[in-house]
């Protein structure tokens, strides 16, 4: 596993980009099969057309589902359909998508990480806000040919106290490692590694931003839409 910051210090996100994220929940999420069951997409519209007891019940039942250790619940934008949004600032995470999938890049993350089969990345924009949370995973997806799963930090001034931490676990679910979130920040480590994003507090004052994906050893696929379990 490789945690190091980002040498490059260009701000990639826009301070105001209105992603218009989706709102991502599974119900059951297995440690050992984290794409076999069904994902549950929202657009903040669907959520606001709920009824209060529907909200409170869609919630109940992922807060269920992660009391035993499965599912997650977060916003999350696919970069790879940025290119074409009608927003300019959304299009702008387009050139992010692009530039991970560089030659300098994807050198550079060889050079880190000891890898030389790396090919190509994919890239999603994610939001955790107070009460969302990812439970212990691995990266790991038949046919997708992961290597490594990488974490862009855009969360300023973030208290340890608000939760969202980047926890790593034992095999036996012990607690080993963990980061707190922080700006302009790269982690980068093995799909093989079992890891969470801890719940964010009641009380965090902002949202926990970053750029996430895995660098794979298979082709480039710019342009179009990956699937993308979460990270």
């Amino acid at each position: 596993m490789a945690i190091r910051p980002a040498k490059k210090s260009a701000q990639l996100l826009p301070a105001k980009a209105a992603m218009g994220p989706k709102l991502i929940g599974f119900a059951e999420f297995p440690l050992l099969n984290p794409c076999g069951p069904p994902t549950l997409l929202l657009v903040p519209e669907e959520m606001q057309n709920l009824s209060p007891e529907e909200q409170q019940q869609l919630v109940k039942s992922l807060y269920t589902a992660a009391s035993q250790g499965v599912g997650f619940m977060y916003a999350r934008f696919p970069i790879s359909s940025a290119e074409n949004h009608s927003n300019e600032e959304v299009r702008f995470l387009h050139e992010f998508y692009k530039y991970i999938n560089s030659k300098e890049m994807l050198d550079f993350v060889q050079e880190v990480s000891g890898r030389n089969d790396l090919l190509s990345a994919d890239s999603q924009a994610t939001s955790y806000t107070p009460g969302q949370y990812l439970t212990r995973h691995r990266d790991i997806l038949p046919g997708e040919e992961r290597r490594l799963a990488y974490v862009f930090g855009f969360s300023e001034s973030w208290h340890p106290d608000w939760g969202g931490l980047l926890q790593f676990y034992e095999q036996n679910g012990n607690p080993r490692d963990a980061w707190s979130p922080a700006f302009n920040s790269l982690a980068l480590f093995d799909v093989k590694h079992i890891h969470s994003v801890t719940y964010v507090a009641p009380f965090a004052a902002a949202q926990r931003l970053s750029l996430t994906g895995w660098f794979r050893a298979i082709p480039s696929k710019l342009g179009q839409e990956q699937h993308t379990p979460p990270i």
